[in-house]
């Protein structure tokens, strides 16, 4: 099989490798059929990342299923799956609470397509080994487009659990989204919407982003203006120090802030001027596994349109030339087999 490798500083190319074989009888097989660009990984692919080449690229897919092992009870070859990120069991002590992204049985930070915590592949490749099949793998609903839900791996998911959880408990609330990544944004604005957000603002000066930001709802005339305090939720989704501090600034007594841009340095945050708020801020990796089903049927049923966000649509060999371009997302397709 062919593997797409990060193999140096602005270096991508496919590479041969042997194929993967099952492993235990929980595994599966997959092939990735729609693969999704990353916001993290035009940095990965640059080398301004701690993550050193080479490694397999892509931790957003739509795949379809090749072969599963004897203990396997809910797939089936054939089957068309979103692939989460995060390997994990599905049955330590952090999966069953919700925290799939901590799991125990497998190195801290075993993800696809970023060497942390091992090589566990990428999926952009031709064929992937998913170690914990019914545990990891969340079947897409009939007819649902495996392009349009190809970034509910990570990046469409991460923006629906930054938004939903601190509405949940906010009514009429008012969200700002600090945009700067390359779809984050954007999408945390359509899911703000879907969760109930009584208004929408959205801060970038990204002439694109903030375009597409408008189409899906959110308010963008924003620049050069004192920001109020009186958001009840700012989903930062910027890798910018003080466009972080500025969100932090705008939130109203009590307010949360979701932290979903991956930020490597340290940056300053106003720890004072927030407690005299009381106001919350989240931040990490998102254990996405439990939360996939919930944000394919919001697709399903067009409460977001992840396809706004402006993909390019390409085939597997057009790969190393389109995913280092500056797009909001770049999408990699494959026809099936199965």
């Amino acid at each position: 099989m062919k593997e797409l490798m990060v193999q140096g500083p602005g270096q991508l190319a496919w590479v041969e490798a042997p194929d993967p074989q099952l492993a235990t009888a929980a595994s599966a097989l997959v092939r990735p059929i729609a693969s999704a660009s990353c916001d993290l990984d035009r940095r990965l692919i640059a080398g301004t990342t701690p993550f050193k080449p080479p490694f397999a690229l892509g931790h957003e897919c739509v795949a379809e299923v090749l072969e599963v092992g004897s203990a396997v009870r809910n797939l089936r070859r054939g089957d068309l799956v979103s692939v989460p990120w995060k390997i994990a069991c599905g049955s330590c002590t952090q999966c069953l609470a919700g925290r799939s992204s901590a799991c125990t049985s497998v190195p801290r930070m075993a993800a696809y397509g970023v060497p942390a915590g091992g090589h566990w592949g990428g999926l952009f490749s031709e064929m992937v080994l998913v170690p914990f099949a019914d545990a990891m793998l969340v079947p897409l609903p009939a007819g649902l487009d495996p392009v349009a839900v190809s970034s509910a791996s990570d990046n469409l998911t991460d923006a629906w659990v930054a938004a939903s959880r601190p509405l949940a408990t906010r009514q009429d609330a008012r969200v700002l989204v600090v945009g700067g990544t390359e779809s984050l944004g954007v999408l945390a604005v359509q899911m703000a919407r879907a969760a109930g957000a009584a208004s929408v603002d959205y801060l970038d000066e990204h002439p694109l982003r903030q375009q597409l930001a408008a189409r899906s709802g959110a308010g963008v005339d924003l620049a050069g203006r004192d920001l109020d305090r009186s958001y009840d939720l700012v989903i930062s989704a910027t890798r910018d120090h003080q466009a972080l501090r500025r969100g932090l600034l705008a939130l109203a007594p009590g307010g949360h802030c979701s932290c979903i841009g991956i930020i490597f340095d340290d940056p300053k945050i106003p720890l004072f001027d927030m407690y005299l708020r009381d106001v919350t801020f989240s931040v990490g990796a998102c254990s996405v596994q439990q939360h996939i089903p919930k944000v394919l049927d919001l697709v399903h049923s067009g409460c977001c349109d992840p396809l706004l966000v402006n993909p390019q649509v390409v085939g597997w060999e057009d790969a190393p030339q389109a995913l280092i371009q500056p797009l909001t997302k770049c999408i990699v397709v494959r026809e099936r087999i199965t």
